[in-house]
């Protein structure tokens, strides 16, 4: 049986409170460069980017991952449209993560999981978003957008089960307080924020197992509520 090539990828997010660039050869990131930031995306992502690719060429890649959300909505734009201008000059497709599953694989390498994992982000405003993975990320729940104090009405099945739920993003210190004691729950012990290597890990494994990510149009920014900008309007 023919061994297949681990691809080599060029990840990116800038979705939330972090920035990262990672290059994944050989099947594992051979460099990174991540920072925990909250404004200032759009200065360090290229010097990020030049850092993990000295010595090689665009040529080099067969795809540009990047996070498409949900999460800061300059954020998100920046990373997604560093990416697309990437590939469309290097001829590369772009492989879209959700931050949601990313920021879930990043707390299986740091947690012993056998329950479902409840993601929850910061949204900048009194909500969060909010899903629940199993441990195999397989999402249980759809992406949503809701206060602390709903989380624990909306997933009634979750908080019970005998291995305790798994939460993690960088609104849990927004969400552990509302929870009732009798709530089966571990907090992770990672920073809950996303990680470029992580992407990248994520996207190598759908193309290694014949996911239909190579063939995605072109990433869009995953809004679950609408941005707290919105266009100027224009005078007839």
């Amino acid at each position: 049986m023919k061994k297949v090539k681990p691809p080599t990828i060029l990840a990116l997010d800038s979705a939330g409170g972090a920035c990262s660039a990672a290059l994944f050869i050989n099947g594992e990131v051979s460099r990174r460069e991540w920072v925990a930031i909250s404004r200032g995306h759009a200065e360090i992502l290229m010097p990020m980017i030049s850092s993990v690719m000295i010595g090689y060429s665009y040529s080099d890649l067969d795809a540009i991952a990047v996070t498409v959300g949900p999460g800061s909505y300059t954020g998100l734009r920046i990373g997604i449209a560093v990416a697309r201008g990437l590939a469309l000059a290097a001829k590369l497709k772009i492989i879209s993560v959700s931050s949601f599953k990313a920021i879930a694989r990043g707390a299986l390498i740091t947690d012993e999981i056998n329950g479902p994992i409840l993601v929850a982000l910061d949204t900048k405003r009194d909500d969060l978003y909010i899903q629940t993975l199993d441990n195999n990320l397989v999402p249980l729940t759809p992406p949503a957008c809701m206060n602390p104090e709903e989380v624990v009405l909306a997933f009634p099945e979750v908080w019970f089960l005998e291995y305790p739920v798994v939460i993690v993003g960088d609104a849990v210190s927004r969400l552990v307080p509302v929870l009732p004691k009798n709530h089966n729950f571990i907090v992770s012990e990672g920073s809950g924020l996303a990680d470029a290597a992580i992407v990248a890990a994520e996207a190598a494994e759908n193309i290694l197992l014949g996911s239909s990510v190579m063939d995605q149009s072109p990433p869009r920014p995953v809004y679950i509520r609408s941005p707290d900008v919105s266009p100027p309007q224009v005078n007839s």
